[in-house]
């Protein structure tokens, strides 16, 4: 029997979700070997459905594997039910911000670096040969590395989606 937490965090998810039915997953796992995160994490689209279904939205939450979503729709597409895992991890990622979980460090740095150089990472000056030794982008024939044209529109298009409230 589901408690009224967990009732509450499946609204939630209903209600970002919209005409998905992560009701209607049968588990083929189609989402997940499409996944490009699946490759290299831990993180199965199919299981954040399956334990969302099943009451353990706080515990998925809490895991912060919701976190490891690339955000590149292939579990939508895969999907044969119309299930859309992205969107009951996108629903997710909504309902834990509004309780108080933090994405992990890292990924709110590289959205803060977003905002301040319009990279995930500060632009590299140098580049770092196979010996190990730095050398200057200039000395090598690279190109200058562009910001964004206009930064300051960018940095406030970047602010719209409230990177610095995570930090």
């Amino acid at each position: 029997m589901q408690t009224c937490a967990q009732t509450d965090i499946l609204d939630a998810v209903r209600k970002v979700i919209g005409d998905q039915r992560p009701e209607a997953c049968y588990q083929c796992m189609k989402c997940t070997s499409g996944c490009p995160a699946a490759k290299v994490t831990d993180y199965r689209p199919h299981l954040m459905v399956i334990l969302t279904k099943a009451g353990l939205a706080e515990e998925v939450m809490q895991s912060g594997i919701i976190w490891a979503c690339s955000m590149c729709l292939k579990c939508k597409e895969y999907c044969p039910q119309d299930v859309a895992p992205f969107d009951v991890v996108t629903a997710l990622k909504n309902v834990a911000i509004s309780r108080g979980y933090k994405p992990p460090e890292m990924l709110v740095g590289m959205a803060n670096s977003v905002l301040d150089y319009g990279y995930i990472m500060d632009k590299p000056m140098t580049i770092t040969t196979t010996e190990f030794e730095e050398v200057s982008r200039e000395s090598l024939g690279l190109p200058d590395i562009a910001h964004p044209k206009d930064m300051e529109k960018f940095k406030k298009l970047v602010s719209n989606f409230g990177y610095r409230r995570l930090s």
